[in-house]
């Protein structure tokens, strides 16, 4: 079974990710006009997309900043692509836990084996990457802070 694994940019050029293997792709998501990371482990396929962490109820002046529908369906199609090759996948946005985060709870949807790092999925890139599945997403009402805190052991 492959495996998805989300990462932050800074871990790229570092391989600060489980060992991918030769039959592997990377899914680099940034800002726009941003830092793109020079990988140090050989992927078979890299693959570049530029987008905000921006929710659906967040205030943006400029929605191209947005992830589009076409983008969820392109992200469905390497994920779809990745599943039917039986490659492992290493996705890395800025910190490594909304953008990739959401791309990662998708692709277990899909069947992938997530790699256990933490996750906070950015609602809006579900939402389309759920449509273009055909799959209904409820946004959940999560507070982020409380999951991180949960997930380093931090009692309050």
């Amino acid at each position: 079974m492959p495996w998805i694994e989300n990462c932050a940019a800074d871990d790229i050029p570092r391989a600060h990710h489980h060992d991918a293997g030769p039959n592997s792709m990377l899914i680099q998501i940034t800002d726009p006009a941003s830092w793109k990371p020079k990988p140090l482990h050989v992927f078979k396929e890299t693959h570049h997309f530029e987008f905000l962490d921006i929710e659906d109820n967040d205030h943006a002046d400029d929605t191209e900043m947005f992830i589009s529908e076409s983008q969820a369906k392109e992200l469905i199609r390497l994920l779809r692509h990745a599943q039917e090759n039986r490659m492992n996948v290493v996705v890395h946005c800025f910190a490594g836990v909304c953008r990739s985060g959401a791309v990662v709870e998708v692709g277990t949807h899909m069947g992938f084996e997530a790699v256990e790092k933490f996750r906070s999925p950015n609602t809006r890139v579900m939402r389309l990457m759920m449509a273009e599945l055909g799959l209904p997403y409820e946004v959940p009402h999560h507070n982020w802070r409380e999951d991180y805190r949960q997930y380093i052991g931090v009692k309050f």
